[in-house]
């Protein structure tokens, strides 16, 4: 800094001299203002290369970004928060050392995309780190990783994919995806589904790609489109297929008509519920797992 300091008076000095000599013409004032700008813009450019080299690379933030997400085919609950952490996992005789963490809430949906910043200072080349996850509703866990994630070092890499397992818990029942998901038709109004004989089961999927729903209304296959937005949920025009059953068609009549008085849905657990405008269940499903 005093070299700065130095450097600003030989400046101005000799801008100074330069103008006694031709204090009055234009030029000259033109130009000790020129080199007075210049030994400011030297002296700031100065001071910025000093204060970058005092701040060393080793403590610099660093981050570790990733991906997390599960088999299952089942919607999270709205309330469910997500965290991530990088360890040091080199010991195994000891507690795994923190390096960094970071928690998402609420969760949202899988895959939940994440980063966690760290100080480079705390990375040794000779150790192991590796990333765990979790996801939990309060004090009820509901995945979490079980296998190392490395990271960093010994040829690992900064992303990472995280597959993680459900929680060994059988009385923990979560909400199902609305899309994607075989619903099997049990109840139309206040009268249960009957299955004829020789006849599927009449159900809906509805599918992501191009908001389409497919499914069979017992007869005949049936499909058309659907407007999700929230709780909201509305279906196109629904079309089938012409075929002429001995049974079961008034219910699949009355199962296309249910379906052109949705307004909005509901799901608890394994259960789907179609509602009209006024919030009345038309149709009501179970979910059932294809092998």
């Amino acid at each position: 800094m005093q070299s700065i300091t130095k450097l600003e008076r030989w400046s101005v000095m000799l801008a100074s001299k330069k103008s006694q000599r031709n204090e009055r013409s234009p030029w000259g004032m033109a130009a000790k203002n020129l080199l007075y700008r210049l030994a400011q813009c030297c002296a700031a450019t100065a001071v910025a290369v000093i204060l970058t080299g005092l701040v060393s690379p080793s403590v610099q933030a660093q981050t570790v970004q990733g991906t997390a997400t599960y088999r299952e085919r089942i919607a999270l609950p709205p309330d469910a928060a997500f965290e991530a952490t990088l360890e040091d996992v080199s010991r195994a005789d000891t507690p795994a050392e923190v390096i960094g963490q970071v928690q998402i809430e609420p969760a949202g949906q899988v895959p939940i995309r994440f980063e966690i910043s760290y100080a480079a200072a705390r990375i040794d080349p000779k150790h192991r780190y590796s990333v765990r996850a979790r996801i939990a509703r309060g004090d009820a866990l509901l995945f979490t990783t079980t296998q190392a994630y490395l990271v960093l070092t010994q040829g690992a890499g900064t992303e990472v994919e995280l597959l993680l397992q459900r929680a060994n818990r059988p009385s923990l029942k979560l909400d199902r995806a609305l899309t994607e998901t075989y619903w099997k038709l049990v109840q139309l109004g206040d009268r249960a589904v009957q299955v004829a004989p020789n006849q599927r089961e009449p159900h809906l999927i509805l599918r992501t790609t191009g908001n389409r729903v497919g499914g069979s209304g017992g007869c005949n296959r049936i499909m058309g489109s659907f407007t999700l937005d929230g709780p909201t949920l509305s279906f196109g025009q629904m079309a089938a297929t012409q075929m002429a059953c001995l049974e079961g068609m008034e219910q699949e009549r009355a199962f296309l008509q249910a379906l052109d008085k949705v307004k909005g849905w509901q799901v608890h657990g394994d259960e789907l519920k179609l509602l009209d405008e006024r919030g009345g269940m038309v149709a009501q499903f179970v979910a059932v797992d294809l092998k």
